[in-house]
């Protein structure tokens, strides 16, 4: 079973992260501490906002009685940093289930494309097993996609309400699948 995680929108508050313009100068992060530093992306820039990754907890708790569930990151922040960043990121529950990351998939106007990277990571082994977890339902395209996706409203992330539903969909899977 795989379920598909976006971040921002998500984990926190969809407008919670901004990144720095300018990549930080040596003086500027000597003043930063060793948790901030892990907010320093691959071209730099330092990740700035309030309350990240504030859900993690709650997703992992949601996500202890289904043991078999792996992730697959499939937000935005895979484009800046590296695997083991993303997991540093997540409590030691979630990040020991991260099994890898979607690849990118272009697309001229952004529409379904979280459903183009979803099935470009499955290649050509469809599995049926999986659900998404993010914000943005315009980004999956077919009746498929939208079937399993987990919608989070992006002003509140993965909150109470959201988890009850997921917490519902993975139970459903898991007798489907028994």
């Amino acid at each position: 079973m795989f379920l598909f995680l976006d971040f921002d929108g998500v984990l926190h508050h969809k407008d919670a992260a901004g990144r720095e313009i300018k990549p930080r100068d040596t003086a500027s992060l000597d003043t930063l501490t060793e948790d901030e530093r892990r907010f320093i992306d691959n071209e730099g820039r330092f990740i700035v906002g309030k309350n990240l990754f504030c859900h993690a907890d709650r997703l992992a708790s949601t996500l202890q009685p289904f043991a078999s569930v792996q992730i697959v990151i499939a937000s935005t922040w895979r484009n800046y940093f590296s695997l083991d960043k993303l997991k540093s990121f997540l409590p030691a529950t979630l990040a020991d289930r991260v099994v890898g990351v979607t690849p990118r998939v272009f697309s001229r106007d952004g529409a379904f494309v979280r459903s183009r990277e979803i099935s470009a990571y499955f290649s050509t082994d469809k599995s049926e097993d999986w659900l998404a977890l993010d914000d943005h339902a315009y980004m999956y395209c077919d009746y498929e996609a939208n079937h399993k996706l987990v919608l989070c409203d992006g002003e509140r992330g993965f909150d109470d309400a959201v988890a009850d539903v997921l917490l519902a969909r993975l139970t459903d899977m898991k007798k489907e699948f028994q």
